[in-house]
């Protein structure tokens, strides 16, 4: 009877997965439908645009957290129009011989492509970015404290939002992050009925996660969402450090598996699709991606500091360094403690796995070094997640004006 009760609770997950990978795959077959012909001067004249612009432009402060990544774009411009003979479903899949991710932006990039180039879309990306970020953040004002919202906005901030907001290939993953806390918040109560609702839930966002990104900062849409759902399990049922400890591994499991498993249904019909060989060198990329090469060794503590540097806007033998920062953070909470004070050593424990959370980017740029080293300038932003979990646990465990 147990194990039938635990086939039966993998129904809808089952279900989900099955329903959204079809969804993934009839869509992409869908927008490669459109003829070359309709997209084909917008597509001529952004790759134009980007060649004058160069592969990685620095904008703003000069400084890597600003790169901006036009050489990724032109890979995502140079798939839009398939350079084979392939029936739209082989192009889907291909992408210009490309096919080991899911390439999900192609459902906005090129229906778009048929009325605007790339500076409209990127203007189009700026506009869905800011709204959305302001409706996620409204929504999380109205179900925890506008205070958190605001701890929320800051640390997107951090991110480097005003280039995040107007790159096409950082643009992906705030827009995922943004519209699940959205659908989290205005949903809670209905997902907090159902048995796994909440895991069912990261399930499913690690999934769109997968299908839309190119490996930037995926960790994002998991860590943030479930530092909110802590604090409201604290406030809601009472949850102590056990049941939020659990929570934490359990909501964590579900979000990795539907991102794998997402991966891995790609992988398994770009074989179907395009034949065995494709299927090899993925495993050869993921190799190269977990352990690095002669040329690329791989320099774990290093990856930690270009990362930190990077998200702390630090120059080498600079006035700042992180060491002072993290010096000044560590005053700044010590201070808060002693002039607000603590509350109970039972609800501290509670909050306990939200710095838990705050590992996982570190914990991702150890897994996923090799990437994390190359492309540290806009993998950084992993660490938006690591600040919001240490606000929110701050401000979690200190005494309000009330208690």
């Amino acid at each position: 009877y147990e194990k039938m009760g635990r086939v039966k609770q993998l129904k809808p997950f089952v279900k989900v997965y099955v329903g959204l990978i079809l969804a993934f795959f009839v869509s992409m077959a869908l927008v490669f439908c459109i003829p070359d012909s309709w997209i084909q001067d917008n597509v001529n004249s952004s790759i134009e645009i980007m060649d004058g612009e160069g592969s990685y432009p620095m904008y703003f402060f000069y400084r890597h957290n600003s790169i901006m990544d036009v050489h990724t774009e032109g890979v995502m411009y140079n798939g839009l129009i398939p350079n084979r003979d392939y029936n739209p479903i082989q192009a889907s899949v291909s992408i210009n011989q490309y096919p080991r991710y899911w390439h999900g932006y192609m459902l906005y990039l090129r229906p778009l492509s048929v009325l605007f180039q790339i500076t409209e879309i990127r203007y189009l990306g700026m506009l869905a970015f800011q709204i959305l970020l302001f409706w996620s953040a409204w929504m999380i004002a109205k179900k925890t404290r506008p205070a958190y919202a605001v701890l929320y906005v800051l640390s997107i901030a951090t991110g480097n939002a005003a280039l995040s907001s107007v790159c096409l290939q950082f643009l992906s993953t705030f827009l995922v992050l943004f519209v699940s806390i959205g659908v989290l918040m205005s949903r809670y109560e209905k997902l907090r009925t159902k048995e796994l609702g909440f895991f069912l839930f990261f399930f499913v966002v690690g999934m769109i996660e997968n299908f839309f990104d190119f490996l930037t900062y995926p960790i994002i849409t998991l860590g943030i969402p479930l530092i909110l759902l802590l604090w409201m399990r604290v406030r809601d049922e009472k949850a102590d450090l056990k049941d939020n400890l659990l929570f934490t591994i359990w909501s964590s499991i579900s979000w990795g598996v539907g991102y794998a498993l997402t991966w891995i249904a790609k992988w398994g019909i770009t074989t179907v699709v395009l034949g065995v060989r494709y299927f090899i060198r993925n495993l050869s990329v993921i190799e190269y991606r977990l352990n690095g090469s002669e040329e690329e060794p791989l320099d774990r503590i290093g990856t930690l500091q270009k990362n930190l540097k990077a998200w702390l806007n630090i120059r080498d033998n600079g006035m700042i360094s992180w060491s002072k920062v993290v010096i000044v953070i560590a005053v700044i909470a010590l201070i808060l403690l002693i002039w607000k004070k603590a509350k109970d050593m039972k609800t501290i424990l509670a909050y306990l796995p939200m710095l838990l959370v705050a590992a996982y980017p570190y914990i991702w740029y150890l897994v996923m070094s090799n990437h994390s080293q190359i492309h540290y300038w806009y993998t950084y932003r992993n660490q938006v997640l690591t600040l919001f979990a240490g606000l929110i646990f701050l401000a979690s465990i200190l005494k309000s004006k009330n208690e």
